[in-house]
Parts: C-alpha cells; sequence; structure tokens
C-alpha cells in the first residue's frame, strides 16, 4: 500500500490513474469470489450459516447503534450552533471550487444511487457465486496450497495506495480541515468500537478483539473480511479464521444496507451527523447519496472528509486487532 501511494504521488502529474476505479472494483469481485469458493467448499462453514448470520448481525447493530449515538453528541455539542454550521459552509465552498460549482447534491440522484447498489449487488454476487462452486466443484489440492487470495489482497491494496496517491485533491481537502472536523470520524470509530466490545460479552466463540477486528471494518466490507481471514489463520486455524471473516463480511454489507435504509430515521432522532457516521468509510461512495438526501448538500463535504479518514483506518486496525 505504501509503494502504492509513493508511485501514485510520484506519476500524478505524468499520467492519470482513472483506470484505477474499475481495476480496483474488479479485484474485489476477484476477492470476494474466492473467497466464497474457500467458504463453499468449508463443510463446517455451510454447515453453521444460520448462525454465522445472527453473530454477523449483532455486531453490525452494536457499531451502527455505538456510532450513532456518539454522533448525536458530537453534533449537539459542536455542530448545532452558529460555529458548527460555518464548519459546514466552508466545506460546501471548497468542494464548489474544487468542482467548478456547487453541486446539486439535494436532490436524489437516481442513477448515482442505482449505480451504488448494483455495485453491492454486483460484490455480493461474486461471494455467493463463489460459495455456489466451492460448494458443488471439488477443487485440486494446488489451489488451496498456493494461497491464491493473499496475492489478490496483494494486488488491490497496491491499487488502493496508487488511487489515493495519485488523488489531485488531497492537499486541498487538507487545507480545509478544522479540527473540529476530526470529531466526526473520532466518533464513528469510538461508538464502533466501544459497542462491539460490549457484543463480545454475547459471542463466547469470539474475543474482543475478534469482534473489534470484524467492528473496524466500518462497512469496508470487502478489504476487512479478507484481511481477518488472512491475518488470523495462524491464530485460529483457517476454519475458524475463514469463519470469522464470512462474519465480517455480512455484519459490513448488513451495516452499508442499515445506511442507506435508515438515513432518514438516523436524522430525525440522532442529529445530521449520525447518518455519515453510521455508513463508515462508504460515506463517500455507496452510501453517499442516501447521506445527501437525508442530510443536505451542505453535509457532502463532511461525509466525504469522515469517509477519507475511515476508510484509510481500515487495514491499520483490522491489522492491529488481528494481531492481538
Amino acid at each position: 500500500m505504501a509503494t502504492g501511494v509513493l508511485l501514485g504521488w510520484i506519476g500524478r502529474n505524468l499520467c492519470r490513474f482513472a483506470f484505477l476505479g474499475k481495476t480496483i472494483f474488479c479485484t474485489v469481485l476477484l476477492l470476494l469470489f474466492w473467497m466464497g469458493v474457500e467458504v463453499g467448499s468449508n463443510p463446517y462453514i455451510t454447515q453453521n450459516i444460520v448462525r454465522l448470520g445472527g453473530q454477523s448481525l449483532l455486531l453490525s447493530a452494536a457499531g451502527t447503534l455505538g456510532s450513532i449515538l456518539l454522533a448525536k453528541w458530537v453534533y449537539s455539542r459542536f455542530f448545532s450552533g452558529s460555529l458548527g454550521k460555518r464548519l459546514v459552509e466552508e466545506g460546501e465552498s471548497a468542494e464548489a471550487r474544487r468542482n467548478g460549482s456547487v453541486p446539486e447534491t439535494d436532490v436524489r440522484n437516481d442513477s448515482q444511487e442505482g449505480s451504488s447498489w448494483k455495485s453491492t449487488l454486483l460484490t455480493l454476487g461474486a461471494f455467493v457465486l463463489g460459495c455456489f462452486i466451492g460448494y458443488g466443484v471439488s477443487l485440486p489440492e494446488g489451489f488451496k496450497e498456493w494461497d491464491i487470495s493473499l496475492y489478490i489482497l496483494y494486488a488491490l491494496m497496491f491499487q488502493v495506495g496508487l488511487n489515493i496517491g495519485s488523488d489531485p485533491k488531497i492537499k486541498e481537502t487538507l487545507r480545509q480541515v478544522r479540527p473540529r472536523l476530526l470529531l466526526v470520524p473520532v466518533a464513528t470509530w469510538t461508538g464502533t468500537l466501544l459497542f462491539c466490545a460490549l457484543a463480545s460479552f454475547l459471542l463466547v466463540r469470539w474475543s474482543l478483539w475478534d469482534c473489534l477486528a470484524v467492528g473496524s471494518g466500518f462497512a469496508y466490507y470487502s478489504l476487512s473480511s479478507i484481511l481477518i481471514t488472512e491475518l488470523k489463520s495462524a491464530s485460529l486455524g483457517l476454519t475458524a479464521a475463514t469463519e470469522l471473516g464470512v462474519i465480517a463480511l455480512m455484519a459490513n454489507i448488513l451495516r452499508e444496507i442499515i445506511t442507506i435504509v435508515g438515513a432518514p430515521f438516523f436524522v430525525k432522532y440522532f442529529g445530521k451527523l449520525a447518518p455519515i457516521c453510521a455508513g463508515g468509510a462508504t460515506t463517500m461512495d455507496t452510501t453517499l447519496p442516501a447521506v445527501t438526501q437525508a442530510c443536505g448538500k451542505e453535509w457532502v463535504f463532511v461525509s466525504m472528509f469522515h469517509a477519507v479518514l475511515v476508510d484509510l483506518s481500515v487495514p491499520f486496525l483490522v491489522s492491529f486487532f488481528c494481531s492481538l
């Protein structure tokens, strides 16, 4: 990932990296497909899928609830007054300067929202297809020995780093950062991890650190699930690590869906930061239309700033908790 960031920064003025969005998405599909193959070929996991779904729902609900409760406190304490409003307006103006005009994001963008659902369904479909193939087809032993998913993961992390390093908006975004805006991702991190820690007391099968690793996905289901499966194999064994990876995948997909469906409810009862914190790392892409519709266009900059920091934290936090 660090190599990708460095090369992206060096080459940002030499070539365009517009293709990275598509290649990253294709790599994610390939990763989830292969993870599905490994899950489907494991009889222990296929026989316990209902139990895994229940554990996923518990961790997803706990992480989402914790983030929106902290978001409510941060919003009422720091963003509901005139100073908070001015910070939001400054971010909106900065976003407008970068784009040349103020985006009409207060109106529901059906094509963008449809594309978000399409990408979510495609990633979920890749995983399900892999499960069916793994369950119905007997794969050669050589495939398991090659550890294919690890090399695909390396390719994904390199592309993610390249995408970050080549982004021309990073310097401008950092210039607009105000200390108070940092409280938004802090609310997401703190609320999610605190409530996932509480949920761990109800899950005898998994340790506190396992539950925190799942929560650290912050709705970034593809990367977190693969990382957990790879990093926990040494300590838990392949079967248990794959089981935990499946829980992470389902829990973070559920968090994304909860945010898209529940955004208006969150705003009404928990304030305008609640859908942003609930969406975690997805509030600059898949959940952005729902957040914009519920909160208003003036919160787009806050949503994207929040997503960048949470997105960057996922590989580090997941890796950290997996090592404990």
